[in-house]
């Protein structure tokens, strides 16, 4: 229970939508005929009506009502509570002003904060009948938006603010009469002050489609809201407090440095030539304002109109470029008027600023910067964002290869730019974004394949061509869209692998040999080696075990020589080896190769060309056989070598089909052969059955020579030539058997065993077993003589011509 409770007022006032609560008491007052000092007497919120007053109470109950003030209020008028403090300047605490709970006065030095007096249109007091809108008390109100005219400062009689000062206690209100008390009474006398009608007041009337009415609009809707969407603030909406700050910010900056006739630039000639007419009022406040321009909220509502109008030509911009634009103009009048601006000291322009007005400060700023602060700062990015901690920064560098992205690389390479240099400055640059590293650091930890130096100079270089602009854009877009996705390879991983053991020499051949291409020699092999590292690490090709110590240059030419000339198959064998070794050191999960999506590029007007625009078909037609080299299919194609390169690496052309000298010459019969006998079925015949090489040949139907070949390629000892023991080839079980028992002729054998029939007669002899002569008895009885006549040497009855 609230003690002390008002007896209940007889007569009703409902308040008006949007009315302040200083307005609706004096309706009250004015609807019961009596004093306001008793209605306030009554309601508990002033002196008691002996005339002491109580130093406890403040004196404008329009900032703010105690809970308990309300409430009594509200027992004796009958209006909701939550109503009544809807009517109080605290319904825009923290969205318009600041206003302290304890003291219940407004911060005069934030949000242009007005601790009293108002503004007012004199069409609207006509029309509500002399009814005060709250939001008329707010510094940032200057225009009525539903009769299309400015605001009034002053009563047209007095020449003072209305509502600075509590209405006299001892007199009788009448809505929409100025009730400002004469000044220099040390006790008010009985009265309603001036007395003057206020809505004969003239103001600037404006069209309906003014900057200043939009301006209005902008602002209250962000207020009521809480939140600023328009202009520059649609791509990243701000509380209203942050926006109202940055619009004070710009004003301050705008109103202090800017010319009278540079201002023409920045606000209609209509609310300058109503600026320079206009009358201020007299006071401190004045001459504060007058010292330093829109710390405070501006005196009148033309000025107020002029410097918000000004803030808006460049936070109202539906796009960052011409907002930047207007804010080198604001820069350049601010150092024209000797005050320092820099990226460290812009940001004392105001207190409570957020990232559009930052973003848009330090893109102003960035041709004055250097390369790499520009992408420390972010000053391509809109907005930019804040700078990164030391696990974001580990983070980037495990998602960057050493060597840039080619497809990423050829768009961003203007022509004359060396690509060997410009790849890793590019990747080290992408790890600046947003840091605070130094070149030379930051280079170290992509691997070392720069140094700060050379990127410093690939940056300047950049820069010079009149490509920085874009380039910086697009690096910083990459790594915002790195620091936000899960990138599926670690580099840093790969960058510490051990690649000594990568595709052996043995391995190499295997799959030459599977994919039916030419292994050539030692150097193909490293030449391979070198790529197949390149492509798994990251690193650059000269990184690599095996890379040539001298003569370095050529080394690099033949690897990519070898990057444009590959065929598909073995490109894609390539890739299966890397998969193995990735899936050996722990990351089989991983992809062998990952780029980000060039769509992140669009938008962006790049140096380079883009690689999509070639016509593959054509590209592998000139490039087939080696008719052309990457260098001149490019001139053919009007595009760069590394766009042809980038095409010829996604997509290898397949290799020319072959007249028949040219099979021979690259091995056709040889793979022929060896489809037609496989490893398995040449040892069954060489080893097992002990047939000879030629005995092969004839039986698969290849030349004696590709046995032989293939016998080396299978690692097949072959057996020595010249005379042979029998138990080199032939058991004499098996031969026994054969010839004896079952009497098949030493011809038949020969053939079987891929020798000579003379060759298996020998063989005979040398392992006792007799030979049947030509037109003889039987075996058995051919024997039983030879066991009484001695051994015999192979006679022409086994059909051998001797």
């Amino acid at each position: 229970m609230i003690a002390d409770l008002p007896r209940t007022f007889p007569i009703r006032v409902a308040p008006l939508p949007g009315e302040a609560l200083d307005s609706w008491l004096e309706a009250l007052a004015h609807r019961m005929d009596t004093r306001y000092g008793d209605v306030l007497s009554d309601l508990g919120l002033t002196a008691t009506r002996t005339g002491r007053r109580n130093l406890d109470l403040p004196t404008d109950w329009t900032i703010a009502l105690l809970d308990q003030e309300a409430a009594r209020v509200t027992h004796a008028t009958g209006v909701d509570r939550d109503l009544l403090q809807s009517m109080t300047l605290m319904h825009f605490h923290g969205r318009a002003l600041l206003i302290d709970p304890d003291t219940r006065q407004v911060n005069r030095k934030r949000l242009w904060g007005r601790g009293n007096g108002s503004r007012y249109c004199p069409d609207c007091l006509a029309d509500s009948g002399g009814r005060w809108q709250l939001v008329w008390r707010l510094g940032w109100s200057f225009a009525c938006l539903q009769h299309c005219r400015l605001l009034a400062d002053l009563c047209p009689n007095c020449q003072r603010t209305p509502r600075q000062r509590l209405f006299s206690l001892e007199g009788q209100p009448t809505p929409g009469r100025c009730g400002t008390r004469p000044s220099r009474r040390v006790e008010p006398t009985p009265g309603s002050g001036c007395g003057h009608d206020l809505s004969t007041a003239h103001t600037l009337r404006l069209p309906r489609d003014h900057p200043v009415l939009a301006a209005q609009h902008h602002l209250l809707r962000t207020i009521e809201t809480d939140s600023a969407d328009f202009g520059l603030y649609a791509q990243l909406p701000q509380p209203a407090s942050v926006a109202l700050s940055e619009i004070r910010a710009v004003a301050g900056r705008v109103l202090t440095n800017v010319t009278a006739s540079e201002m023409s630039a920045w606000v209609p000639e209509d609310i300058l030539n109503a600026d320079r007419a206009s009358q201020h009022p007299d006071g401190a406040t004045q001459h504060k304002t007058l010292i330093r321009p829109g710390f405070m909220a501006p005196p009148t509502a033309i000025r107020t109109a002029t410097a918000v109008v000004a803030s808006l030509r460049i936070l109202g911009q539906p796009s960052p470029p011409p907002a930047i634009s207007a804010m080198r103009q604001l820069i350049d009048s601010c150092r024209d008027s000797a005050e320092k601006t820099t990226a460290t000291t812009i940001i004392t322009w105001g207190r409570g600023t957020g990232p559009i007005l930052r973003s848009v400060q330090l893109a102003a700023l960035g041709p004055t910067m250097r390369p790499s602060d520009q992408l420390r700062r972010r000053t391509a990015s809109f907005p930019a964002r804040s700078r990164i901690d030391e696990q974001q920064l580990n983070r980037r560098a495990r998602t960057l290869p050493s060597i840039f992205w080619p497809s990423w690389l050829v768009r961003l390479s203007p022509p004359g730019v060396y690509p060997r240099l410009l790849a890793p400055a590019l990747a080290t640059a992408t790890l600046l974004v947003g840091s605070r590293l130094h070149l030379h650091a930051a280079a170290t930890m992509l691997g070392s394949a720069t140094d700060g130096r050379v990127v410093s100079r690939m940056l300047q270089l950049l820069q010079d061509q009149q490509c920085w602009e874009a380039a910086s854009a697009a690096m910083v877009r990459l790594a915002e869209f790195l620091d936000a996705c899960d990138v599926p390879i670690d580099y840093e991983r790969r960058r510490r692998l051990d690649y000594s053991n990568l595709l052996p020499n043995s391995l190499w051949a295997e799959l030459c040999r599977d994919v039916e291409y030419r292994p050539g020699g030692e150097l193909r092999a490293r030449v391979a080696r070198c790529v197949l590292f390149h492509r798994i690490s990251g690193l650059p090709v000269e990184s690599a075990p095996g890379f040539a110590d001298t003569e370095q240059a050529s080394f690099r030419s033949e690897c990519e020589r070898f990057g444009e000339a590959r065929p598909p198959e073995v490109a894609h064998a390539l890739d299966d080896v890397a998969s193995d070794f990735l899936a050996a050191h722990g990351a089989g999960r991983e992809p062998v190769a990952w780029q980000p999506p060039i769509a992140l590029l669009d938008g962006i007007d790049l140096p380079g060309p883009d690689p999509a625009g070639i016509d593959i078909d054509r590209l592998h037609a000139l490039v087939q056989g080696h008719r052309y080299s990457a260098r001149s299919a490019a001139d053919a194609l009007d595009t760069s070598t590394e766009a042809v390169r980038i095409v010829l690496n996604e997509h290898p052309a397949p290799a020319a089909p072959l007249t028949k000298a040219q099979e021979r010459a690259a091995g056709q019969p040889l793979r022929i052969a060896r489809q037609l006998l496989p490893d398995h079925e040449f040892r069954l015949r060489y080893l097992d059955n002990c047939q000879s090489t030629r005995a092969i040949a004839r039986d698969v139907g290849i030349s004696p020579d590709n046995v032989l070949r293939l016998a080396h390629e299978y690692g097949i000892p072959m057996r020595k030539s010249g005379r042979r023991r029998q138990h080199d080839e032939i058991d004499r079980d098996w031969l026994f058997e054969q010839y004896v028992n079952r009497r098949r002729t030493l011809p038949d054998l020969a053939r079987e065993k891929g020798v000579s029939s003379t060759t298996m007669a020998k063989w005979a002899h040398e392992l006792g077993i007799p030979v049947r002569p030509s037109g003889g008895g039987s075996h058995g009885a051919y024997l039983q003589k030879g066991s009484t006549s001695g051994r015999r040497g192979p006679g022409p009855s086994d059909g051998i011509r001797l």
